[in-house]
């Protein structure tokens, strides 16, 4: 194992059509395919031009700062265990509200009970529910969302990818100016050169391919501010068209729950304490208050790059609503994804509990 973690490799040799891909996953919803996660919030912004959405604190940058149309987004707390303070919610709603932003963590969907609570106040207040469920896609059925949206991309070696569904019409989003012209593709060259070093094919620095992962999400980040808005590219589609989606869910399922019997650190408190038998893991996150010492002792010492999501403590709009300042300063979450076997989970257990405070 040279490295662990940040974004897949594609091994574009060895691409070759499956069945039971995300598009027969997703088939009894309607659908659009976007470019990334980006691009389907800014369509979703379609639904409530000049309104306030509410929005948990614990968000990326992307979906923070991410609204257009004139949405104002308004930040609820999110519980230490990721589920909504839904009185906070409810307590934020002003007669200018239009709709709710969920999100799904880690692959653990929202409670039965929280989904009643949130049908019972959209029902009262006549508000639309957004689900996020980049994390979560795999997990299950929508409970409560009337639309979904994913930044499909973090699930599979692709180079761009995000999707808009429901069972409602779709029609309602304006999309006919959109076209498959996306600068998402430039990551095609770091996914291949990574793939190229890892078989030894290329004499290229492991760390050095993260900066290009990084330079490139940096470009992007860019382009995507200017507000254009792509379709899914043809490339892309046929790369998903050649991943398998039960085999993916089975990986991280069983990666997960083995790297859960073998982490033994002081420094590690699990942040969920268990997933339903039927939801799909995204990685396995911990609260940890030395989180940036351990980050750094893993990539310097065994090419590990576990994530972090997110650096929320740094960015005012939320930083100071109920957990959010802790979460972005505490969370990292360690890779279990399809890429990896049980004697990888072992490896990268021995790596993280062998790390110490000096």
């Amino acid at each position: 194992m040279k490295t662990m973690g940040y974004d897949m490799d594609l091994n574009v040799r060895k691409l070759s059509l499956k069945e039971d891909t995300v598009f027969d996953y997703l088939s009894e919803y309607n659908c659009i395919y976007l470019d990334s996660g980006r691009s389907c919030i800014k369509v979703i912004c379609q639904l409530f031009p000049d309104k306030e959405l509410l929005v948990p604190s614990f968000s990326c940058f992307a979906v923070i700062r991410g609204f257009v149309n004139g949405v104002k987004p308004v930040f609820y707390k999110v519980n230490d265990d990721f589920s909504i303070d839904l009185d906070d919610l409810e307590s934020k709603i002003t007669g200018n509200t239009a709709g709710i932003y969920i999100t799904n963590y880690f692959g653990h969907l929202l409670s039965d009970e929280a989904a009643e609570r949130i049908i019972e106040i959209k029902n009262k207040y006549g508000l639309t529910v957004v689900e996020d469920n980049t994390q979560s896609l795999f997990s299950g059925k929508l409970k409560v969302a009337d639309y979904a949206l994913c930044s499909i991309r973090k699930w599979f070696p692709v180079p761009d990818g995000g999707v808009i569904y429901s069972k409602k019409s779709l029609d309602i989003f304006d999309i006919s100016s959109f076209t498959k012209d996306s600068k998402q593709c430039d990551k095609l060259y770091p996914q291949t050169l990574k793939s190229m070093v890892i078989k030894g094919l290329v004499d290229y620095p492991v760390s050095k391919i993260a900066d290009l992962f990084a330079l490139v999400e940096h470009e992007l980040d860019e382009y995507s501010d200017n507000g254009e808005i792509f379709l899914m590219c043809d490339f892309t589609r046929f790369v998903y068209n050649c991943n398998s989606v039960p085999p993916m869910i089975k990986a991280r399922q069983e990666n997960e729950r083995y790297l859960r019997t073998l982490i033994d650190s002081p420094y590690l408190r699990f942040a969920i304490d268990k997933l339903e038998d039927n939801e799909c893991p995204f990685n396995l996150p911990f609260y940890c208050t030395c989180r940036d010492e351990m980050w750094q002792y893993l990539v310097d010492n065994f090419d590990i790059y576990p994530s972090v999501l997110w650096r929320t403590h740094l960015y005012d709009e939320v930083n100071k609503i109920g957990n959010t300042a802790k979460m972005g300063q505490e969370i990292i979450s360690l890779p279990i994804d399809q890429r990896y076997t049980k004697k990888d989970m072992e490896k990268l257990a021995d790596a993280v509990n062998s790390f110490r405070l000096k």
